[in-house]
């Protein structure tokens, strides 16, 4: 058993044991079979609670000795934070009310304390677990995590939203029927955050959801939260002698026997919480005096039918006026939610809201069979006015025809029957109406279930695992597949279009990501960012007050500007202005800026809804960070090249990242945001500034990648990202003169690459990152005077990138055939002294550049290639003894070097050191012209400082 698997039964154990008498706990321990190290910890937990709650001592001496603790614990400062009192205690931490103390602002928080005696290593872990699933959620309806740190004893702490008020079974005695029910979606909307989060709470009962004092739901304690459950193996099934912890009362079948527990688990608990809210009693086990009692219920006795409790079953002082409310519908809805087996439960939390909030609207109910009977009541008692009102006229209308009979008027008399059975058929077809809605809303209930547990839950358990791309592929394609069956409905749904766009944008970041592992299948990925982004407009339309959709549709446009970048589609005009947002009502194109600068307002209205938002920093640094790309922070990927301007987007990104990582330091995530915004800077300062800076920079950053592969070791894409960070090492290490390290570094990535390429040969992606970095090595040996050592990399490189999908089209590979042909043209030329192949080389590299349209939106990026090629050829011609034909060359590369200034942008510094090589060429041929021809062919004219 894991370190995890051992805490998880000890912790179990011990809350149940700690409230048994001796001999009972004796048996229970003895049963448990734990191993000797384990049993050793349940037992010293067990002894430091008898000490602390002794009988007979209990009113003596340890009352007086908590007076002691808290009073030595009460102006205790734990980071900024001061103790004011404590307010509670389980069985790992303490909690405590505290002030900030540190003058920046004033505030109330929850400081929830690891106990003394409980720092054991699997305590840490499980308290590590806690903070860590609380980083990852921001919520209305969710406490939020402020801070967290260790005291000066090395206790672990973090700092909660204080949270004055009192448990949901309580705060709803006073409140009328549709009042609780509107008190329950709010804990619905948080239980559905969370599992959108692919976090389970898996102990929700009255304690953990309180109600303020206006009446707003705020979900506590995600300690035993699953994430990923340790328990189970990688078949799904529970580790053998595993116990997961729970609380008996509200612990679903599952959990009580020991099974995988999933989101249905807490779909069982929201039923008890709910079927308490409206009855004041529990489904089951409401004469159970111990926990073992209270588990045997759950799994034996059937939940009482709410609306069939007598008056002294219920103890809710409004039972008398709310039982025959509960008949039917809310009866079968809770009765659902309270199924043993999960399979007969709601789909999802969604489902269960969406049933509460259909009775409140007086519509069915899928928990209700859809009988022509119950759905025509459900018609006429939302539209009662409009049926008296047809059914008067309509008696009035049989009436005047019976009149119009007698008198003889026949035709008259069918003009009045004939609107008496239009009015029947307009009633009918409301009905049918009314039907077809119920079934509408199944199929979206059943959609949700799709997007909750296969595209995001499934999909993400499948990621990591070698080989798992085209499972993936065909998992997001048939989810697209589902999802046209019930397209029409998106119009009016903006909360399903979100959920569609969130399945668009992971099938087209597969299909044509430029930073992930994918199929490189790029006219794919264009029609799933298309779709994707048609349904972000949908989502965000109209006065959302969901920052969390918000920030989900900034995300998902910034992936399709970064896809446009890819494209060659950067600004809507030759030389647009980055700070100036487009004029409002101007139809939105695809291009990179445009989409940016949609991702910034999409970011800045969930500000004004939740301005404390956690994942606001990382938001806005990818943004800041992404202009920086797109204005110019390197020379290898298009851009504006307004260098000048990239720096302060570059550093605010930073700031922003690391701001991020302070306030999650446990989270991988924000340790891979910041060493990418960190190796971002870097190349930047390697092209424009100070190299020495990008090394410490790049270093930095591998340390951050480290520890977020060293969080997640299992995952791949970190392992991967890990390996890649290796090659900016290799580039500043390069800058620095020790070339050798420099290509150990690219032996140590591709070598990586070669393992994550043998088990999964779907990965385009990984051939043309071999190349890409096979494309480095050789430019750096180049630049080191080393050309015969880079032509085997450089011509592997130039293999590869052509048999790349799309590398006709694709701006970004065009761009790095370029690069690489025109690096391995000046390698031939000076390592293997072939002037004719170099030119050769060179016109090929001229000739991809000019029939590729999407190079055209960023000329600058191609000048780069044009210049150091055309400089290849002018000396190759040199070495052929045709001075005239070296100068024209070498002229025309000038001109494309000067080109730069004229557009008012100076030359970076080392773009300015291979101009410098450039005119001291052509000074060579026009030297050359005058005086005869050159040396020996072969002999290299220059081999330091090309690149």
């Amino acid at each position: 058993m894991t370190p995890a698997e051992s805490w998880v039964a000890i912790k179990a154990l011990f809350e149940t044991c700690s409230e048994l008498p001796a001999p009972a706990r004796e048996r229970l321990i003895a049963a448990s079979a734990l191993d000797p190290a384990s049993l050793a910890e349940l037992q010293s937990l067990l002894a430091h609670h008898d000490a602390a709650d002794r009988a007979g001592e209990f009113m003596v001496e340890s009352a007086a000795q908590q007076l002691v603790e808290v009073s030595v614990l009460q102006g205790q400062r734990l980071g900024a934070w001061e103790i004011v009192r404590a307010i509670g205690s389980g069985g790992m931490g303490e909690v405590f009310e505290a002030r900030r103390a540190d003058g920046s602002f004033e505030g109330r928080a929850a400081v929830k304390l690891l106990k003394r005696g409980m720092d054991s290593a699997a305590v840490l872990q499980r308290f590590a677990q806690e903070r860590h699933a609380l980083a990852r959620l921001n919520h209305p309806h969710i406490a939020r995590l402020l801070d967290a740190g260790a005291s000066e004893d090395g206790l672990p702490y973090f700092v909660l939203e204080y949270v004055d008020g009192q448990g949901i079974d309580l705060a709803v005695h006073h409140l009328a029927l549709e009042q609780r029910l509107r008190l329950f979606l709010q804990l619905a909307d948080a239980v559905a955050y969370a599992h959108r989060n692919l976090l389970v709470h898996r102990d929700l009962k009255p304690g953990n959801v309180l109600v303020d004092a206006d009446g707003q739901v705020k979900l506590l304690d995600f300690g035993i939260a699953k994430a990923l459950d340790p328990l189970e193996g990688h078949d799904g099934q529970t580790t053998v002698g595993g116990v997961r912890p729970y609380t008996p009362n509200y612990a679903s079948p599952e959990q009580v026997r020991g099974e995988p527990v999933s989101t249905a688990t807490d779909i069982y608990s929201m039923g008890v919480l709910l079927y308490q809210m409206l009855t004041g009693t529990r489904p089951t086990g409401r004469n159970a005096l111990t926990p073992a009692e209270a588990a045997r219920s759950v799994l034996e006795d059937e939940p009482t039918r709410p609306s069939r409790l007598s008056a002294n079953e219920a103890p809710d002082p409004q039972w008398l006026s709310t039982r025959k409310r509960l008949v039917g519908d809310l009866d079968n809805i809770l009765l659902k939610a309270l199924e043993k087996t999960p399979e007969r439960r709601y789909i999802s939390v969604e489902a269960l809201a969406a049933d509460v909030t259909a009775y409140l609207e007086g519509r069915p109910v899928s928990a209700r069979p859809a009988s022509a009977v119950y759905v025509l009541g459900k018609f006429v008692k939302r539209n009662r006015w409009a049926v008296l009102v047809g059914l008067v006229g309509g008696t009035g209308l049989v009436t005047g025809l019976a009149a119009t009979l007698v008198q003889g008027r026949l035709a008259s008399a069918l003009g009045v029957a004939g609107l008496a059975v239009g009015l029947g058929m307009a009633m009918v077809q409301g009905w049918r109406a009314e039907r077809a809605r119920a079934r509408a809303e199944g199929h979206v209930a059943e959609l949700r279930k799709l997007t909750n547990r296969v595209v995001f839950d499934y999909y993400d358990g499948v990621e990591p695992l070698p080989g798992s791309i085209k499972v993936r592929e065909q998992m997001l394609a048939d989810a697209v597949q589902y999802v046209r069956n019930v397209e029409p409905q998106v119009d009016n749904d903006p909360e399903l279009a979100w959920e569609l766009a969130r399945i668009a944008d992971r099938l087209a970041r597969l299909q044509g990501s430029t930073y992930s592992e994918g199929l490189e299948k790029l006219q794919q990925a264009h029609e799933s960012f298309e779709a994707a982004l048609r349904l972000v407009d949908l989502a965000s339309a109209g006065p959302v007050r969901d920052a969390e959709r918000l920030l989900d549709c900034a995300v998902i446009v910034v992936s399709a500007s970064l896809f446009d970048q890819r494209q060659g589609r950067l600004s809507p005009v030759a030389a647009p202005d980055p700070a100036v947002p487009p004029a409002p009502g101007q139809p939105r194109r695809r291009d990179t800026l445009s989409g940016l600068w949609h991702a910034r307002q999409l970011i800045d209205r969930a500000a004004e809804l939740q301005p404390s938002h956690p994942q606001m920093a990382v938001h806005l640094g990818t943004l800041r960070g992404r202009m920086g790309l797109l204005l110019g922070h390197g020379t290898s990927e298009i851009n504006l090249g307004r260098w000048r301007e990239a720096q302060a987007h570059l550093r605010a990104s930073l700031d922003h990242m690391r701001h991020y990582a302070q306030c999650a330091p446990d989270n991988p995530d924000s340790s891979r945001q910041l060493a990418w915004a960190l190796v971002n800077l870097a190349s930047w300062e390697r092209l424009c500034g100070d190299p020495a800076q990008g090394l410490d920079l790049v270093s930095e950053a591998i340390q951050a990648i480290d520890h977020a592969a060293l969080l997640m070791p299992d995952n791949r894409t970190y392992s991967a990202m890990a390996g890649l960070m290796r090659t900016h090492l290799a580039a500043a290490k390069a800058d620095a003169g020790d070339v050798d390290a420099a290509v150990a570094d690219c032996d140590e990535a591709l070598a990586r690459l070669a393992a994550s390429t043998a088990v999964d040969p779907d990965n385009a992606v990984s051939r043309r990152d071999t190349a890409l970095i096979s494309a480095l090595q050789g430019r750096m040996l180049i630049e080191h005077g080393r050309a015969t050592a880079a032509l085997p990399p450089l011509r592997r490189a130039c293999a590869l990138l052509a048999s790349l999908p799309d590398a006709g089209t694709d701006a970004y590979v065009t761009r790095w055939r370029a690069e690489a042909g025109a690096a391995r043209a000046r390698a031939e030329l000076d390592g293997a002294g072939d002037a004719t192949l170099a030119i050769k080389l060179v016109d090929e590299t001229l000739r991809l550049l000019d029939t590729n349209q999407s190079t055209r939106s960023a000329p600058h990026a191609a000048r780069i290639v044009r210049a150091q090629a055309e400089a290849t050829a002018g000396a190759a011609w040199l070495r052929l003894g045709d001075a005239a034909t070296a100068a024209r060359r070498l002229d025309a590369a000038m001109a494309h070097w000067d080109a730069f200034e004229r557009d008012g942008e100076p030359l970076p510094r080392a773009l300015a050191a291979r101009r410098t090589l450039t005119r001291a060429e052509q000074a060579e041929a026009q030297a050359m012209g005058r005086s005869g021809p050159p040396a020996a062919p072969g002999m290299p004219l220059q081999q330091d400082g090309w690149l």
